[in-house]
């Protein structure tokens, strides 16, 4: 936590005063999933399909009467259904009129050297033989982050550059075979006792074996490395998890706009979906179905000699070996040791961990569930990818008015039945009922809360305080910062989302953070949450809505609030919103990422209208930001405060001048002893002598 400091004070306007320190809190501003455009709403739901024959042939002639839709096991009534097919060399010739081209998303995960280069070479022949004249294709990569190595275009030569500098990427590593064989074999033969074990150890490092104290000690180390390996493994596959969960979200809301049936392709050599993945990988899924987007995975790691089946087995019977009773395990004897056996509770759970971690399984989950396919052990991968392209351009689209309107956010599980034989029918899974339509995809741990701002009243079990602010830095735009203060932190596991909607209630901006407890199962310490993020938006009048929903009890409690986003231009003076601060910390020595709220090397955290306490020493402290025009960079600046309409106090004219960056940042206080109880307005005017900003501020003061 930074330390309070005192705010700077500019000479001649007030006497400064120090601010209140701050009180313990949660305060994270990470990184966001990258936005994108997409939209949802759950009163007609949309559901594309592909049926083929028992011979892998389309399945074309099939009519409303021959299928069966459920969700979550109730019959649904379908309201239309057609079948739509883009024929050779045809842009648009369908069942149904303007039917829009094929896109398809290629996406490398990390991929090792020859992984990456048999992807490349696949995507290259599905390029040159089996991708439509008239499909878009654009081409990306996941490592830390999703990378643009060609936007979608219809252009062969473009896609062909991108494709070899795709093998050129350099991935960061994660944990691989050698890694796994390290757990596995350390931890071989531990249930037949403590020679074997040893044994089995020692031939895996190449210590010759021995039988004394030394002998014990080395072999205990070894089993606490091999733990640590384990545990590092494990965090590491929750991240590349996260990396390719987070990647696709991006991907499916920048297609959600593009009519048809889209497709991503993902070449991965794995995705492992570890119980803390859980939750953003049915965000993924929920919001592929959505925007009709169809997940092709690919192992590339080809037709391996040895199969990821075979090694998944031998980690599950290394590990089913130490579910043995403690007076068997050699690590439940004598006193020379600190580690406990595993329980046979964990042990399971490392196993259904493994199980998790086969390429078969995360990456057939999501294709399963998305309406695409798992291309695995082949070295081939021309017949899958033309299948694939297929059924782009062949499917059929039906949609449904859910009989379940009580939209709750929770996932809604469809399933797709024919009444006549076939050989194999793709068709989504689900999706999250959310009503409200969104600009970026809805994460599962949102969907409750969004669903609880749509239903009656606004919640009031959980207090919040929110206000947004902007800052005109990038004309027309304004950068526009949200703050959201949840005072109490007594809750299990806290969602905060903040939607911001323009003048016709579209949203157009959603933003989120889930503050979980600090163990499973233990109860958080009443502490407050700052909630920190930033947006962009043109001039215009918008409305805050935001909701702190507990995940576990469904207690919630959301406010609004109204920010007005003036017209301005880069060659006239411009000025931020009036600020009351709150208090302030010093920042560290590399200052992070410079943000509106930045001033010199303190961080200014607004009030968010709570009453201030005429205390000895306290004081009424804002700030302000201008940016002058060019050919009249000074300004002057007058403080007036205002009550009931009248003026009750104001100060001389100052001059000002901008720092380096062309901006002035007004920093000053007020001392609160002169001040009587009650509710007053602080307005700032800053003028060059052609232009003048007034920026106001409502100002309570305690008894």
């Amino acid at each position: 936590m930074r330390s309070p400091v005192p705010l700077l004070v500019l000479a001649g306007l007030f006497s400064g005063a120090s601010l209140a320190a701050p009180a313990d809190e949660d305060r994270s501003i990470p990184a966001a999933v990258p936005t994108t455009t997409f939209a949802i709403s759950t009163e007609r739901v949309k559901v594309d399909l592909v049926a083929r024959d028992k011979k892998g042939a389309i399945l074309r002639g099939l009519g409303a009467a021959d299928l069966e839709v459920y969700e979550d096991g109730v019959r649904q009534d379908v309201e239309s259904f057609d079948f739509v097919e883009r024929l050779p060399g045809e842009a648009t010739v369908a069942a149904r009129p303007a039917t829009p081209p094929a896109v398809v998303a290629v996406v490398f995960d990390r991929l090792g050297p020859g992984a990456r280069s048999f992807a490349q070479q696949a995507v290259l022949g599905y390029l040159d033989r089996a991708l439509s004249s008239k499909s878009w294709m654009g081409v990306f990569s996941i490592d830390r982050s999703l990378s643009t190595l060609q936007q979608f275009t219809d252009d062969r030569e473009a896609l062909r550059r991108s494709l070899d500098r795709s093998l050129s990427l350099a991935s960061t590593s994660v944990a691989g075979t050698r890694e796994r064989d390290s757990i596995r074999n350390a931890y071989a033969g531990l249930s037949t006792g403590i020679g074997q074990a040893h044994v089995a150890a020692a031939e895996l490092s190449g210590v010759p074996e021995c039988r004394n104290a030394e002998d014990e000690l080395i072999r205990h180390l070894e089993i606490l490395d091999s733990r640590l390996l384990e545990a590092f493994e494990s965090l590491e596959r929750d991240e590349q998890g996260f990396a390719v969960l987070h990647a696709l979200l991006a991907l499916v809301g920048g297609l959600q706009p593009v009519p048809g049936r889209k497709a991503v392709v993902l070449f991965s050599e794995g995705l492992a979906i570890p119980a803390g993945v859980e939750s953003a990988f049915r965000s993924v899924v929920a919001a592929a179905n959505r925007a009709n987007v169809s997940i092709y995975t690919v192992d590339a790691g080809g037709l391996r000699a040895t199969s990821a089946a075979d090694e998944t087995r031998r980690t599950i019977d290394s590990l089913q070996g130490r579910l043995q009773p403690e007076n068997g395990n050699p690590l439940a004897r004598g006193s020379i040791t600190t580690l406990q056996p595993m329980s046979g509770l964990a042990l399971l759970e490392r196993n259904e961990d493994t199980l998790r971690f086969a390429p078969g399984s995360g990456l057939g989950r999501l294709a399963d569930q998305t309406g695409g396919f798992l291309l695995q052990d082949s070295n081939d991968l021309s017949t899958g990818l033309a299948e694939m392209d297929e059924e782009l351009g062949a499917y059929y689209a039906l949609s449904y008015a859910p009989k379940n309107q009580a939209y709750d956010g929770r996932f809604r599980a469809i399933s797709v039945k024919l009444k006549r034989p076939h050989g194999r029918l793709q068709a989504r899974k689900g999706y999250l009922a959310v009503k409200t339509a969104l600009p970026v995809p809805a994460l599962e741990y949102e969907a409750p809360a969004l669903a609880r701002l749509d239903v009656g009243p606004l919640p009031t079990a959980v207090p919040l305080r929110l206000r947004g602010l902007q800052f005109p830095e990038e004309p027309p735009f304004s950068r526009v910062p949200i703050v959201v203060d949840v005072p109490s932190r007594g809750r299990q596991d806290l969602a905060v989302v903040v939607l911001v909607r323009d003048a016709t209630r579209r949203v157009v901006a959603k933003m989120s953070q889930r503050y979980p407890p600090a163990e499973p199962g233990a109860r958080s310490e009443a502490r407050p949450i700052l909630f920190y993020r930033e947006t962009r938006l043109p001039p215009g009048t918008y409305s805050l809505e935001a909701i702190a929903y507990d995940l576990r009890s469904g207690a919630a409690g959301a406010v609004t609030s109204v920010l007005d986003v003036p017209a301005v231009a880069s060659g006239r003076l411009r000025a931020s919103s009036l600020m009351i601060v709150g208090r302030a910390e010093k920042l560290g020595p590399d200052g992070g990422a410079a943000i509106p709220l930045q001033y010199g090397g303190v961080l200014l955290y607004p009030n968010l209208g709570q009453p201030l306490k005429r205390e000895p020493g306290q004081a009424l402290t804002f700030f302000v930001t201008a940016w002058p025009a060019v050919e009249r960079p000074g300004i002057e600046a007058r403080v007036e405060v205002i009550r009931d309409g009248q003026r009750v106090g104001a100060t001389r004219a100052t001059q000002l001048r901008p720092d380096t960056d062309g901006r002035i940042q007004l920093a000053s206080s007020l001392p609160l002893e002169g001040f009587a109880p009650g509710a007053y307005e602080l307005r700032v005017t800053l003028s060059d002598g052609r232009d003048a900003e007034t920026r106001s501020a409502v100002v309570p003061i305690a008894p």
